[in-house]
């Protein structure tokens, strides 16, 4: 009861605007933070090792941080800090490297001065060629306008200069070594209503980069298959491949190496992607030593491990991998990486992923499962790892897999899951007094009173190792 009588308080002093340092010394038992624990598949001991800490924040001004054994939340220890002025605790932004993509059509052929200036024209063209008052689509074929896609290429690195209009020298060099066709069907349609238009850019390929620093160049590939908003018969996205074949060495990974200030620098291609593969994803090791390429081929997740001069050192086939199913994301951990895919509709969307480990200078495969009984727990899936916000941490002691994840961002509700190669060791879920004594989701209006914030511990560990 003391903790809700203290949550009642903070409540109050937030409505009312009134949380000073007098007030804060009153929350005498602001550190007395309770876990509730329900077990789900398993038994404590199961999860024994795992250390949980659980970050939680209100208003950016009082932050609580409980740590406690993940099989006996009974011995949760929290730490209670509080600011008079606001302090946002959140992971710092790290920026992309390289990134090249197909243009908006905003900037197709655009200047400075205008930067719409096709889009305008073609507008322009479809409104003359509509009677007055009536309605009318009119196509244009992109390949009267441009042979190769228009390509945007950005970059966060300093010293990289670039704009958005298609005309500096680094956008020049890739739009000369990516020469990707367009294709002669494609076309980009001016929908005329009244004295207002509306266009569809449906055709245009999604094409993805995905790039990772080495020393002073920059390693990146991009997707050889591209996702364009028209949907096929079923109501999916279409995915097409696109043409690589007047790009040096064809579809592959490139090495891009910045030149001195006012140079355009260079472009190679330091290894060409076998005929027959789809480009998934491309990362590299916080060392630098190992860059990592996943594709499906032949049936199969399949990874590829380079070193930063682009040579092969291992291929591996980690998951069987059907056109039903579709990549999701790898976990990148310490010494580890859990790539993840998930099924088709039909079977429930189950997820399969696979535990990476390196030992003795090579990658093995430690063992993969899949979450279909977390699922029919009610505690299936993966957050996604690239939002700002996600819950999603894991931690490998060796033999076993431990796996923090919510789709709650308010820290209200959590789940643990130990997996092995045995499969799912142990599964529960957790609550706790501070967002319980906080909860407004019973209206009339709702807002979350506390949050996750970010730390340096991650949230999931292995006391016994460290990792």
């Amino acid at each position: 009861m003391r903790g809700y009588r203290w949550a009642i308080l903070l409540l109050a002093l937030l409505s009312a605007g009134l949380l000073t340092g007098a007030s804060l010394a009153i929350l005498d038992t602001a550190d007395q933070v309770t876990i509730q624990c329900e077990v789900l598949a398993g038994t404590p001991e199961a999860a024994d090792g795992v250390e949980l800490t659980l970050p939680l924040s209100c208003g950016n001004q009082m932050f609580w941080t409980t740590t406690f054994p993940a099989g006996w939340p009974e011995e949760a220890e929290t730490d209670f800090t509080s600011t008079l002025s606001q302090d946002p605790r959140t992971k710092t932004w790290v920026g992309q490297p390289l990134s090249v993509e197909v243009a908006d059509v905003y900037y197709w052929g655009g200047t400075p001065d205008n930067p719409h200036a096709l889009l305008d024209s073609l507008i322009q063209q479809a409104q003359e060629t509509t009677p007055e008052g009536t309605e009318a689509t009119v196509s244009f074929r992109i390949r009267d306008y441009f042979d190769t896609w228009p390509l945007r290429v950005t970059s966060d690195l300093p010293g990289i200069q670039y704009d958005l209009w298609g005309n500096s020298n680094l956008q020049q060099l890739f739009q000369d070594y990516f020469a990707i066709p367009v294709s002669s069907d494609a076309m980009f349609t001016v929908t005329v209503q009244g004295s207002g238009a509306s266009y569809d850019t449906g055709c245009i390929p999604k094409l993805k980069s995905y790039a990772a620093p080495c020393g002073d160049t920059i390693l990146f590939v991009l997707t050889n298959t591209a996702s364009i908003s028209a949907r096929d018969e079923t109501g999916n996205y279409q995915k097409i491949a696109l043409d690589g074949s007047a790009i040096p060495g064809g579809w592959g990974l490139y090495r891009y190496t910045p030149g001195p200030e006012d140079t355009l620098g260079t472009l190679e291609t330091l290894w060409s992607l076998p005929e027959g593969a789809d480009i998934l994803d491309f990362w590299g090791a916080e060392d630098e030593a190992d860059f990592f390429l996943l594709t499906r081929e032949e049936g199969q997740l399949r990874l590829r491990v380079f070193d930063g001069e682009g040579n092969l050192g291992q291929t591996m086939d980690l998951l069987p991998f059907s056109e039903e199913e579709s990549y999701m994301q790898t976990y990148k951990g310490d010494g580890f990486l859990v790539p993840m895919i998930y099924g088709p509709r039909a079977e429930g969307y189950c997820y399969h992923f696979a535990v990476l480990h390196k030992a003795g200078g090579m990658w093995q495969t430690a063992f993969t499962g899949d979450d279909r009984k977390a699922a029919q727990l009610g505690c299936g899936g993966f957050t996604w790892t690239d939002d700002t916000y996600s819950c999603l941490a894991m931690a490998w002691d060796g033999e076993r897999l431990a796996v923090w994840d919510s789709e709650l961002r308010n820290g209200s509700l959590f789940h643990l899951a130990v997996y092995s190669r045995d499969g799912l060791d142990y599964l529960a879920t957790y609550q706790n007094s501070v967002s319980q004594a906080s909860d407004n989701s019973a209206g009339p209006v709702y807002y979350a009173f506390t949050q996750l914030f970010w730390l340096e511990t991650p949230q999931v560990r292995w006391a016994e190792t460290g990792s």
